[in-house]
């Protein structure tokens, strides 16, 4: 069976120990920390997400999610920096783990 993304944003959901917003470079331009590494890069918020982005705490909802996910009104998780996101978002994959028996 094929995997199929339900947008439930847990994928994204403890990425704040992972990634963090250095600073705001231009508007709705920024840059973007890796905590372990230290490396930077610069993303943008899609132009089409940012009235979310403006208008959504996602620390309120989920304190450790990336600062950059969001919830749209029908509660699906969205990218708000789909289109510039970083390769480390770009490779994750979602994997499911189904335990039948001890």
């Amino acid at each position: 069976m094929a995997f199929r993304c339900q947008q439930c944003g847990e994928c994204c959901s403890s990425m704040g120990d992972l990634i963090g917003i250095g600073d705001e470079i231009g508007p709705m331009k920024f840059r973007l920390r890796f905590v372990s590494t230290g490396n930077e890069t610069v993303v943008m918020v899609d132009h089409d997400k940012q009235d979310l982005f403006r208008t959504q705490d996602i620390r309120s909802l989920r304190p450790d999610a990336c600062p950059f996910l969001r919830f749209g009104n029908d509660m699906k998780a969205i990218c708000s920096i789909h289109g510039t996101r970083p390769d480390l978002c770009r490779m994750y994959s979602c994997f499911r783990l189904l335990v039948v028996s001890p």
